[in-house]
């Protein structure tokens, strides 16, 4: 498997890397630390030969948030991420974010951070 995480948060990045590498020890993941950061390489054909078959994307960043990487794809429609499934993984509370983020076509689901070794196993069976 091919993962981008995409968070600002180096402690939860090392925590979802580990949880991914314990259920699938061969998957390749590149991680972002912002949503700028994230588009910036779609943009610059970073991931043009990585073509991600999962994303999981934080909402609360700054600079630019989940909900602003979501409207950039939009935008760019980048090749790359055709057959990507995005995750929100966010400990947001905020139920308008829950929604918002459920309701949005490209997002397949919205999962409570930490990902849990379960979770993981559950997204790639």
């Amino acid at each position: 498997m091919k993962i981008c995480l995409v968070d600002d948060d180096d402690v939860i990045n090392a925590v979802h890397t580990a949880v991914i590498q314990g259920v699938a020890p061969l998957s390749e993941i590149r991680v972002f630390r912002s949503g700028a950061q994230f588009i910036q390489a779609l943009k610059n054909n970073e991931l043009q030969s990585f073509h991600p078959n999962v994303v999981f994307l934080d909402i609360r960043m700054p600079e630019l948030d989940g909900f602003g990487v979501l409207e950039e794809l939009d935008k760019l429609n980048p090749p790359e991420l055709a057959s990507s499934t995005i995750h929100v993984l966010s400990s947001t509370l905020d139920e308008r974010d829950l929604i918002r983020a459920k309701e949005h076509s490209r997002v397949t689901s919205f999962i409570g951070k930490p990902l849990m070794f379960d979770q993981m196993r559950a997204l790639i069976s």
